[in-house]
């Protein structure tokens, strides 16, 4: 029914679909069509909302390790390694803190050597100086 010469004819309340050329008398024959209310459009962000993270926090590093090397000397109550755990056994001449760390208790040159029981462990020895 509807071809290429087909044209929209809008009225007040229907919208009335006809087919080219029409005479007056044949327009009333004409398929009527409810009329469709006028489109809105709403423009919303272009931006989504950014959600939280439970991660984004971190701790300051501990500074472990040996801080004075085989060969090098220590001064009476330096310490030698800071530790979490006993990695390091403390020998002669060197204590124990609570939190593990190892000191020299006299000054002298720190000499370290593998443990007997246990080949992951090094003990730390001060040899004083004469």
């Amino acid at each position: 029914m509807f071809g290429f010469f087909s044209r929209r004819v809008v009225t007040s309340a229907v919208t009335a679909r006809c087919t080219l050329p029409l005479p007056p008398i044949i327009t009333a024959q004409c398929q009527r069509l409810p009329h469709s209310p006028p489109q809105i459009t709403v423009r919303h962000a272009t931006k989504k909302a950014g959600g939280s993270s439970n991660n984004g926090r971190d701790s300051a590093g501990r500074r472990l390790g040996i801080k004075v090397w085989p060969g090098t000397k220590a001064t009476p109550g330096g310490i030698i390694v800071r530790q979490r755990g006993k990695k390091f056994l403390k020998g002669e001449n060197v204590g124990m803190g609570n939190d593990h760390t190892l000191f020299a208790i006299v000054a002298g040159v720190v000499r370290m050597e593998r443990s007997p029981k246990n080949r992951k462990r090094n003990i730390v020895h001060i040899v004083p100086e004469a």
